[in-house]
């Protein structure tokens, strides 16, 4: 009896030994597949061609200054789009993307080469995608984008 009285209160001593949990690796593994999956439903976006706007001419300190041309200044040529969910609106008339290299081909047939975009809250990158892929194919047309 004497050696049963001592294991009773050096086992009580001692906190009792958890297992092992898997809840906490099962909660990063299951973070860590949800962000590979966002991002790499982000990674299409990333290719999409875009070039940052031209610096004037006059920025250069040692250019010289150019003549004022002294015949009627010409009105801008500029076409103001709004981007919208699976469409662009130019003023009261709605066109879906299918339409847009119809679109384009009449902007160029005019002397246009200028197109603002601004874009609305409704429009998403994937709207913004099918909206470069017919402009980059018309060929010299210029767009501006105004972000929300």
């Amino acid at each position: 009896m004497g050696g049963a009285g001592l294991a009773g209160p050096l086992a009580r001593a001692r906190p009792p030994r958890r297992g092992f949990a898997l809840t906490p690796l099962a909660d990063i593994m299951f973070q860590l597949l949800i962000f590979f999956m966002l991002s790499s439903s982000l990674a299409p976006y990333a290719l999409l061609p875009l070039t940052p706007p031209a610096r004037a001419a006059g920025t250069q300190a040692d250019a010289p200054p150019r003549p004022v041309p002294a015949a009627e200044p010409q009105p801008l040529a500029q076409a103001i789009w709004h981007l919208e969910r699976d469409a662009v609106r130019a003023g009261d008339l709605r066109l879906p993307f299918e339409a847009l290299p119809d679109a384009l081909a009449a902007l160029r047939a005019e002397g246009i080469a200028d197109i603002v975009v601004f874009i609305s809250r409704q429009a998403r990158a994937q709207d913004l995608a099918d909206l470069l892929v017919p402009v980059r194919r018309a060929g010299a047309l210029r767009l501006q984008l105004i972000g929300r």
